[in-house]
């Protein structure tokens, strides 16, 4: 088995650089000879997984965290081989896609599971939208995108200015911050040809995954091999309201609030109304659509893990 490596050596700052010394260790012993790709800016890890698939790598690890993870998704989605298998290695500032997964914590234990894993199908989500400029837009997702306040969060969390924490914690303060600042976006959300939800909204989540948020167990009903998408939508409320709701999305216990509401289908309309710009991202990045249209893909990931 050919083994390409797609890194983002700022992931996970000091203690990723860490932990990247155990983790190329382990994959030198179990993986000898695997070819290592490095991202040198956001977008570049895509590219990078589209060059290893075509010189025939029969697996692609992502290193890095839920935005390499998305990224390198996106790329095999995209390539002339999307059957090419995948997997991760959590070094980010969130890794909740990787919360949908007991790992163990250990890099050699890690390299040593992917090793010996079979491969297995799972759903991703494929969204399109359009640019400000008016371009059709197409991405790949393997865990969550979501519309609103997250929108503003994940912004905030990779902001270039000076970070005064990290990991969840970073994402905790980020999300305290950005929900003061935050005016509800009106938005409609259709589902399977049926809306289920127009007015102002603090989140719209569409999930194939449980996780977001650097730990928050937002979707909590999601399987990431059920064919189907989860969607959980918080409406507009006041900022200590959903002050409240934040603190009981680490432990699920928001399920049943009246403010929160969940469905389940295969094709998800995310529209804004009242010429609103929406706050879009995805698996922890942000993106420039003016929409969201997800379609889920059943099976289509192979992913060895």
């Amino acid at each position: 088995m050919k083994v390409g490596i797609v890194r983002n050596p700022v992931s996970g700052g000091r203690s990723g650089h860490a932990r990247w010394r155990d983790i190329s260790k382990a994959l030198a012993e179990h993986f000898p000879g695997c070819e290592v790709r490095e991202t040198a800016r956001a977008g570049d890890a895509g590219p990078l997984t589209l060059e290893l698939i075509a010189s025939g790598c029969d697996l692609i690890i992502a290193v890095g965290g839920d935005g390499t993870i998305g990224e390198v998704v996106d790329g095999i989605m995209r390539s002339a081989r999307p059957q090419t298998a995948f997997s991760f290695m959590p070094t980010g500032t969130g890794c909740d896609f990787a919360r949908n997964f007991s790992l163990p914590s250990e890099p050699e234990a890690l390299v040593r599971r992917i090793a010996e894993a079979s491969v297995r199908q799972i759903d991703i989500a494929r969204i399109t939208g359009r640019s400000a400029g008016g371009t059709v837009l197409e991405r790949h997702f393997a865990n969550i995108a979501s519309v609103g306040v997250s929108g503003r969060i994940v912004q905030a969390v990779n902001g270039r200015g000076r970070r005064v924490a990290s990991g969840s914690l970073r994402f905790l303060l980020c999300s305290v911050r950005e929900i003061l600042r935050y005016r509800p976006e009106g938005v409609r959300v259709v589902v399977d040809g049926k809306q289920v939800f127009s007015g102002p909204v603090t989140v719209a989540a569409v999930a194939n995954g449980s996780w977001f948020g650097g730990g928050m167990h937002v979707v909590p009903f999601a399987d990431l091999a059920d064919g189907l998408l989860d969607i959980g939508i918080l409406r507009g409320a006041s900022k200590t309201g959903v002050l409240g709701i934040l603190a009981r999305l680490y432990s699920a216990s928001h399920v049943g609030h009246p403010l929160i509401s969940f469905h389940r289908g295969r094709v998800v309309d995310v529209e804004p109304y009242g010429g609103a710009m929406l706050s879009i991202e995805a698996d922890g990045e942000t993106l420039p659509f003016d929409r969201l249209h997800v379609e889920v893909m059943p099976s289509a990931l192979s992913l060895k893990i």
